[in-house]
């Protein structure tokens, strides 16, 4: 078993990544904007979000209701985001 220094420090690796995962998903996230501006479209999607929840856990139903709350946040910044953006113009 690992020491917690160690598992620290993976911890450490994971979130890096997942800050530059998420950095790329925002950068998609401003994309989809300009495209749903285009084409007039709402900002949000429901049953698009509503889908994603639902996939989200399935291996691992213990962990669904984490997953589930941290993907409705990603969205709901994903969506303040594009407003924001659809708002002041920046595509």
């Amino acid at each position: 078993m690992p020491d917690l220094t160690t598992l620290r420090s993976d911890i450490d690796q994971l979130n890096r990544e997942l800050e530059r995962l998420l950095i790329k998903r925002f950068a998609l996230v401003k994309q989809v904007a300009a495209h749903k501006a285009r084409t007039q479209q709402p900002v949000c999607d429901p049953q698009r979000e509503a889908a994603i929840l639902a996939q989200l856990g399935q291996s691992t139903p213990e962990l669904q209701p984490a997953l589930q709350a941290i993907f409705q946040t990603i969205m709901a910044q994903s969506r303040t985001l594009e407003q924001t953006l659809l708002t002041k113009e920046e595509l």
